[in-house]
């Protein structure tokens, strides 16, 4: 089972060895980066073959053998044109759509994702993570009213879309990477989020050439599981329209058993045998044990959604919004560092690989502050 970790300049600024050194003593296969790092998104990636070339050595050189795809805040009422009225009025205007798009017809994201997949052939890396998500431009400010079904449907046609683009321009082949969707987080974002919402996607693809895989993020299916702050009871961070059956009997039968209550969260998803062997990836990581619904609906609740209000520019907004947000859900902890605390993960691993022998580990520790501690630690869980 191979295993990559997530690349943050930040994360590996004290290492004392380079990456290529670090991934060999550290038994691992190269690392990931996410695009936008590497080249802002709202930039053309390359404009000639000597600008591709210096990408690809700058990524070789940071050992990369996984990319994941630049993406933006509601592309999925940008690119489909739904419900596009409310995205200006988010926004202020339509000129700052545009700004933040780089176009009004979604040309440019498309052509954005087709040179990323194009590198990402040229490199033979062993996937492209196509994270598509629906998520406002601060996180917190605004509640999500576009309908689940609907951004899940937008998600179905983003993906089908960048398919038949790549067939059409001769980049979908045999030999060219696989293209993995990654879960959405809960509360925050809205997207791709089950093992039944996977299914749906497979049910309505047309993927020739079999290319389209799940990235589990653990930490994702996370992002929703609490504990209430009067009782200790153990439940879904959620509003009960959003509750599935299958979470009301998890929150009914593990009451106190917050771990246990985690734990069969994730099995109930990535153990699916519908799709456990489209799985191409485990990003491993856990989150931390919650006890405030800082987010209802994607929209920060009081006194924090008040605190938010008082602050006077976007800026100053969004970083609020982010804070609480890599803090609290999107922390990355290292497994058994949270709500997952005594669990049995390697089984888990274990258990997909009796279906599928090819996935691999992505380490997504991108929160770290002592990278080679946390690493060790993590990999001493699994291995």
């Amino acid at each position: 089972m191979k295993q990559y970790i997530t690349y943050k300049e930040h994360i590996f600024e004290n290492i004392p060895v380079d990456i290529k050194t670090f991934c060999i003593n550290n038994g691992l296969e190269g690392t990931e980066v996410f695009f936008d790092d590497i080249v802002p998104r709202t930039n053309k990636l390359f404009s000639d073959n000597n600008e591709k070339t210096d990408i690809i050595n700058k990524l070789t050189e940071l050992q990369v053998k996984r990319l994941h795809c630049s993406y933006w805040a509601y592309p999925t009422s940008f690119l489909t044109k739904s419900h596009f009225n409310e995205l200006i009025e988010r926004f202020g205007s339509i000129d700052k759509v545009k700004e933040y798009y780089c176009d009004l017809t979604g040309k440019h994201i498309w052509d954005r994702w087709q040179q990323e997949y194009e590198i990402a052939t040229a490199m033979n890396v062993q996937a492209y993570t196509f994270h598509l998500i629906d998520y406002a431009p601060i996180d917190g400010e605004w509640e999500f009213t576009i309908p689940i079904s609907e951004i899940k449907q937008a998600m179905i046609y983003m993906i089908q879309q960048f398919i038949l683009n790549l067939i059409e321009d001769d980049l979908l082949t045999e030999k060219s990477p696989i293209i993995e969707i990654e879960n959405a987080g809960w509360g925050l974002e809205y997207g791709t989020q089950t093992n039944c919402d996977f299914i749906d996607i497979y049910r309505q693809l047309y993927d020739p050439l079999n290319k389209v895989k799940i990235g589990w993020d653990i930490n994702h299916i996370l992002h929703a599981t609490g504990k209430r702050t009067d009782n200790g009871i153990a439940y879904f961070m959620l509003p009960d329209e959003e509750k599935t059956n299958e979470m009301v009997d998890l929150e009914k039968e593990y009451v106190q058993k917050h771990h246990k209550f985690a734990y069969e969260w994730i099995t109930l998803n990535i153990l699916d045998p519908q799709i456990i062997d489209k799985i191409s990836a485990i990003h491993l990581s856990d989150c931390k044990l919650k006890d405030i619904e800082y987010f209802i609906k994607g929209k920060l609740q009081p006194p924090y959604s008040d605190e938010i209000d008082k602050l006077p520019t976007w800026e100053e907004k969004e970083e609020y919004g982010v804070n609480i947000v890599l803090t609290h859900y999107d922390s990355h902890v290292p497994l058994q560092k949270g709500i997952l605390l005594g669990t049995d993960i390697k089984f888990l691993l274990n258990e997909i690989l009796k279906a599928n022998q090819d996935y691999v580990i992505l380490h997504e520790l991108k929160n770290s502050n002592e990278i080679q501690i946390d690493l060790t630690w993590q990999k001493s869980l699994i291995d």
